[in-house]
């Protein structure tokens, strides 16, 4: 049985320090009943008219943008709490990489500011490959226009020799095909990676919580994520 690896990231912002880059890790048989899981889940808090270009985006539930807007905060943590237990329903495992972005600017004096996206890619892969079973996986990621050229050509160049933006020791063995980039509001496993990324983003920051039980909240969301991450990278450099 093959595995989909649907691939987000966070933190690209220049504001935000650290940069991360999720995986979404699905059994082939499970794809569907996620996505009929996600569009159920929209349907009971937003109604069946769901507009074509709808999506799952981890940062809107959590301020309560459109189409979230006029939610109560109890409501909004009632969303992503329902979203993220999918991970469990649908049996999906996230890894994770991150990047320091300050330190990767003052090691390399600048010069690789612009790979953070495939550094972080990179050693994904890498954890993916080697600590997340012998079934072969698809890669499927959120669009990323200025990234894309050159992450498939990374992809292609570890499988076929083992270098990425940096050295590695081996060549990924598990992953096939190319990196296909796509519209996250088309993909739902790309949507629970992007869920799955601001948690993991959130727990980086010290923000004044908008509600008086978000704290807890965001504590249970973490521990739901993390119970389901059996993989990551931790912060580089």
């Amino acid at each position: 049985m093959a595995r989909f690896v649907y691939i987000d990231e966070t933190g690209t912002a220049g504001n935000q320090p650290y940069l991360h880059v999720v995986a979404a890790v699905v059994d082939e048989d499970q794809v569907q009943p996620l996505a009929v899981e996600m569009r159920k889940l929209a349907q009971r808090h937003l109604g069946f008219l769901l507009p074509d270009d709808f999506e799952f985006h981890g940062l809107q539930i959590w301020r309560g943008d459109p189409p979230w807007a006029g939610k109560p905060p109890s409501g909004l943590i009632a969303v992503y709490e329902n979203a993220i237990g999918l991970l469990m329903t649908c049996d999906i495992q996230i890894a994770y990489s991150s990047i320091d972005k300050a330190r990767l600017h003052e090691k390399y004096k600048g010069a690789h500011d612009d790979n953070a996206y495939r550094l972080a890619l990179q050693f994904l892969l890498e954890k993916i490959d080697r600590n997340m079973g012998d079934a072969r996986k698809v890669l499927v990621a959120d669009e990323a226009r200025e990234q894309e050229l050159k992450a498939i050509q990374m992809v292609a160049d570890m499988q076929h020799w083992g270098v990425g933006e940096v050295l590695s020791s081996k060549r990924l063995s598990t992953i096939i095909d190319s990196l296909h980039f796509v519209r996250s509001h088309s993909s739902p496993g790309v949507q629970m990676a992007d869920l799955a990324a601001w948690v993991i983003q959130r727990r980086r920051m010290t923000p004044m919580e908008p509600h008086p039980d978000a704290d807890e909240a965001m504590a249970r969301l973490r521990q739901l994520v993390w119970d389901r991450t059996p993989t990551w990278r931790e912060t580089w450099p």
